[in-house]
Protein backbone atom coordinates (compact mmCIF):
# COMPACT_ATOMS: atom_id res chain seq x y z
CA UNK A 1 0.00 0.00 0.00
CA UNK A 2 2.88 2.24 0.75
CA UNK A 3 4.71 1.44 -2.17
CA UNK A 4 1.33 2.25 -4.24
CA UNK A 5 0.64 5.50 -2.36
CA UNK A 6 4.36 6.81 -2.97
CA UNK A 7 3.88 6.18 -6.96
CA UNK A 8 0.87 7.55 -7.26
CA UNK A 9 2.51 10.80 -5.42
CA UNK A 10 5.31 10.69 -7.67
CA UNK A 11 2.69 10.34 -10.83
CA UNK A 12 0.43 13.26 -9.44
CA UNK A 13 3.67 15.54 -8.97
CA UNK A 14 4.95 14.80 -12.61
CA UNK A 15 1.14 15.65 -13.73
CA UNK A 16 1.49 18.98 -11.45
CA UNK A 17 4.94 20.21 -13.49
CA UNK A 18 3.31 19.36 -16.63
CA UNK A 19 0.23 20.89 -16.13
CA UNK A 20 2.16 24.30 -15.12
CA UNK A 21 4.92 23.92 -17.52
CA UNK A 22 2.34 25.05 -20.43
CA UNK A 23 3.46 26.51 -23.82
CA UNK A 24 2.91 30.02 -22.77
CA UNK A 25 4.87 29.47 -19.22
CA UNK A 26 7.50 28.15 -20.90
CA UNK A 27 7.45 31.02 -23.81
CA UNK A 28 7.85 33.05 -20.19
CA UNK A 29 10.54 31.64 -18.54
CA UNK A 30 12.93 31.77 -21.74
CA UNK A 31 12.29 35.78 -22.05
CA UNK A 32 12.99 35.77 -18.43
CA UNK A 33 16.10 34.33 -19.16
CA UNK A 34 17.40 35.73 -22.09
CA UNK A 35 16.40 39.30 -20.02
CA UNK A 36 18.86 38.06 -17.64
CA UNK A 37 21.52 37.16 -19.44
CA UNK A 38 21.57 40.12 -21.35
CA UNK A 39 21.82 42.36 -18.09
CA UNK A 40 24.61 40.47 -16.81
CA UNK A 41 26.45 40.84 -20.48
CA UNK A 42 25.61 44.49 -20.88
CA UNK A 43 27.01 45.09 -17.33
CA UNK A 44 30.30 43.07 -17.95
CA UNK A 45 30.58 44.94 -21.37
CA UNK A 46 30.01 48.34 -19.75
CA UNK A 47 32.33 47.77 -16.56
CA UNK A 48 35.38 46.48 -19.62
CA UNK A 49 34.29 49.66 -21.59
CA UNK A 50 34.72 52.30 -18.78
CA UNK A 51 38.28 50.70 -17.99
CA UNK A 52 39.53 50.48 -21.49
CA UNK A 53 41.64 53.38 -21.63
CA UNK A 54 43.17 52.65 -24.59
CA UNK A 55 39.30 53.01 -26.52
CA UNK A 56 38.48 56.49 -24.55
CA UNK A 57 41.93 57.79 -25.63
CA UNK A 58 41.07 57.04 -29.27
CA UNK A 59 38.23 58.30 -29.23
CA UNK A 60 39.45 61.36 -27.38
CA UNK A 61 41.89 61.83 -29.92
CA UNK A 62 39.23 62.40 -32.55
CA UNK A 63 38.53 65.56 -31.15
CA UNK A 64 41.85 66.89 -31.79
CA UNK A 65 41.66 70.19 -33.07
CA UNK A 66 38.18 70.72 -31.12
CA UNK A 67 37.47 72.87 -27.82
CA UNK A 68 38.12 70.78 -24.56
CA UNK A 69 34.42 71.14 -23.57
CA UNK A 70 32.93 69.30 -26.71
CA UNK A 71 35.77 66.67 -26.63
CA UNK A 72 35.07 65.82 -23.57
CA UNK A 73 31.47 65.03 -24.34
CA UNK A 74 32.10 63.12 -27.42
CA UNK A 75 34.48 60.82 -25.51
CA UNK A 76 31.93 60.28 -23.19
CA UNK A 77 35.13 61.23 -19.98
CA UNK A 78 35.78 63.98 -17.73
CA UNK A 79 39.08 65.75 -17.74
CA UNK A 80 41.08 66.30 -14.43
CA UNK A 81 43.59 68.68 -13.39
CA UNK A 82 45.08 66.52 -10.44
CA UNK A 83 45.59 62.94 -10.05
CA UNK A 84 45.03 60.72 -6.74
CA UNK A 85 48.23 59.65 -7.13
CA UNK A 86 51.49 61.31 -5.77
CA UNK A 87 53.83 60.29 -8.37
CA UNK A 88 51.58 60.29 -11.22
CA UNK A 89 51.04 64.32 -10.62
CA UNK A 90 55.09 64.94 -10.42
CA UNK A 91 54.69 64.21 -13.92
CA UNK A 92 51.56 65.35 -14.66
CA UNK A 93 53.22 69.25 -14.63
CA UNK A 94 54.34 68.83 -18.43
CA UNK A 95 50.49 68.42 -19.74
CA UNK A 96 47.55 70.20 -19.41
CA UNK A 97 45.03 67.48 -17.75
CA UNK A 98 44.55 64.09 -17.03
CA UNK A 99 42.11 61.16 -16.73
CA UNK A 100 42.93 58.05 -15.23
CA UNK A 101 41.74 54.29 -14.62
CA UNK A 102 39.71 53.54 -11.43
CA UNK A 103 41.78 49.98 -11.20
CA UNK A 104 45.02 50.04 -9.59
CA UNK A 105 48.57 47.95 -10.38
CA UNK A 106 51.64 47.97 -8.56
CA UNK A 107 54.70 49.13 -10.08
CA UNK A 108 58.49 48.33 -8.15
CA UNK A 109 56.25 48.74 -5.04
CA UNK A 110 54.69 51.97 -5.70
CA UNK A 111 50.18 51.67 -6.07
CA UNK A 112 49.62 53.36 -9.51
CA UNK A 113 46.34 53.40 -12.27
CA UNK A 114 46.32 50.64 -14.36
CA UNK A 115 46.27 53.68 -17.64
CA UNK A 116 46.51 57.42 -17.77
CA UNK A 117 45.56 59.81 -20.21
CA UNK A 118 47.35 63.09 -20.79
CA UNK A 119 46.21 65.87 -22.71
CA UNK A 120 48.05 68.93 -24.13
CA UNK A 121 45.69 72.19 -24.95
CA UNK A 122 46.16 74.99 -27.14
CA UNK A 123 44.33 77.26 -25.46
CA UNK A 124 41.00 76.35 -25.24
CA UNK A 125 41.24 73.66 -28.29
CA UNK A 126 42.49 69.97 -27.50
CA UNK A 127 46.34 69.43 -29.19
CA UNK A 128 48.03 66.29 -27.92
CA UNK A 129 46.55 62.88 -26.06
CA UNK A 130 48.86 61.09 -24.39
CA UNK A 131 48.17 57.08 -23.30
CA UNK A 132 50.07 55.08 -20.76
CA UNK A 133 49.72 51.31 -20.27
CA UNK A 134 51.03 50.94 -17.01
CA UNK A 135 49.62 47.81 -16.21
CA UNK A 136 52.74 46.25 -18.66
CA UNK A 137 55.31 47.35 -16.20
CA UNK A 138 53.72 45.67 -13.53
CA UNK A 139 56.11 42.01 -13.37
CA UNK A 140 59.24 44.74 -14.65
CA UNK A 141 59.67 47.97 -14.66
CA UNK A 142 61.44 48.09 -18.05
CA UNK A 143 58.44 46.66 -20.19
CA UNK A 144 57.68 43.36 -21.63
CA UNK A 145 59.89 40.27 -21.37
CA UNK A 146 61.03 39.17 -24.69
CA UNK A 147 63.57 36.42 -25.68
CA UNK A 148 65.70 38.39 -27.72
CA UNK A 149 65.75 41.97 -29.82
CA UNK A 150 62.84 42.82 -32.10
CA UNK A 151 63.72 42.27 -35.81
CA UNK A 152 62.77 45.78 -36.87
CA UNK A 153 62.65 45.16 -40.33
CA UNK A 154 59.93 42.83 -40.07
CA UNK A 155 57.68 46.13 -39.58
CA UNK A 156 57.25 47.76 -42.82
CA UNK A 157 56.23 50.80 -43.98
CA UNK A 158 52.44 50.58 -44.72
CA UNK A 159 51.22 47.63 -41.70
CA UNK A 160 48.25 48.78 -39.58
CA UNK A 161 48.86 49.45 -35.71
CA UNK A 162 47.36 45.77 -35.34
CA UNK A 163 50.04 44.21 -37.67
CA UNK A 164 52.62 45.82 -35.99
CA UNK A 165 51.07 44.57 -32.72
CA UNK A 166 50.77 40.75 -33.90
CA UNK A 167 54.46 40.68 -35.25
CA UNK A 168 55.54 42.38 -31.32
CA UNK A 169 53.43 40.23 -29.61
CA UNK A 170 52.32 42.75 -27.23
CA UNK A 171 50.83 45.93 -27.24
CA UNK A 172 53.01 49.76 -27.13
CA UNK A 173 53.39 51.22 -23.28
CA UNK A 174 52.81 54.69 -24.64
CA UNK A 175 50.87 55.89 -27.53
CA UNK A 176 50.84 60.03 -28.06
CA UNK A 177 48.33 61.48 -31.21
CA UNK A 178 48.96 64.66 -32.32
CA UNK A 179 45.94 64.80 -34.80
CA UNK A 180 43.16 62.72 -35.63
CA UNK A 181 45.52 60.94 -38.41
CA UNK A 182 48.65 60.77 -36.84
CA UNK A 183 50.28 58.91 -34.02
CA UNK A 184 53.00 57.06 -32.27
CA UNK A 185 53.40 53.79 -30.84
CA UNK A 186 55.57 53.67 -28.08
CA UNK A 187 56.86 49.71 -27.12
CA UNK A 188 59.08 49.04 -24.01
CA UNK A 189 60.70 45.92 -23.86
CA UNK A 190 63.72 43.86 -22.22
CA UNK A 191 65.82 40.47 -22.48
CA UNK A 192 68.86 39.03 -21.44
CA UNK A 193 71.84 39.29 -23.56
CA UNK A 194 73.45 36.13 -24.66
CA UNK A 195 76.80 37.15 -25.45
CA UNK A 196 77.03 39.24 -22.64
CA UNK A 197 74.60 37.96 -20.17
CA UNK A 198 73.29 41.25 -19.43
CA UNK A 199 69.57 42.33 -19.37
CA UNK A 200 69.07 45.10 -22.06
CA UNK A 201 66.28 47.43 -22.39
CA UNK A 202 64.90 49.06 -25.93
CA UNK A 203 62.32 51.77 -27.18
CA UNK A 204 60.68 50.62 -29.71
CA UNK A 205 58.86 53.78 -31.51
CA UNK A 206 56.74 54.13 -34.71
CA UNK A 207 55.10 56.67 -37.09
CA UNK A 208 51.98 56.35 -38.30
CA UNK A 209 49.58 58.57 -40.72
CA UNK A 210 46.47 57.77 -41.90
CA UNK A 211 46.43 54.42 -39.75
CA UNK A 212 49.46 53.26 -41.66
CA UNK A 213 53.47 53.11 -40.39
CA UNK A 214 54.92 55.88 -41.85
CA UNK A 215 58.66 54.82 -39.77
CA UNK A 216 59.97 53.56 -37.06
CA UNK A 217 63.21 53.76 -34.59
CA UNK A 218 64.91 52.12 -31.70
CA UNK A 219 67.00 53.41 -29.06
CA UNK A 220 68.42 51.66 -26.11
CA UNK A 221 66.83 52.05 -22.45
CA UNK A 222 70.17 52.59 -20.02
CA UNK A 223 68.05 52.10 -17.10
CA UNK A 224 71.02 51.02 -15.11
CA UNK A 225 72.59 54.42 -15.31
CA UNK A 226 69.07 55.88 -13.12
CA UNK A 227 70.42 53.08 -10.56
CA UNK A 228 74.01 54.48 -10.63
CA UNK A 229 73.21 57.85 -9.60
CA UNK A 230 71.57 60.43 -7.97
CA UNK A 231 71.06 62.78 -10.42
Amino acid sequence: MAKEKETKSTENAKFNIRTLLTPRVVLILLAVLLVLIAVIWGAVAIGKYKNNGARYARDLSEQIGAGIQDAQKKAHLSLQNTSEYACINMIASDYDALYESSKTVEVSGVSIPEWMIFTEHNGNNLKKVTFYDYKQLEKYGNGVKTKANIAREGITSGMTPADVQQYIGFGPLCTEYTSPTEMTEHYKYYFKDKNSGDTVSYILSINYTNGTATSIKEEENYFILDVLTLD
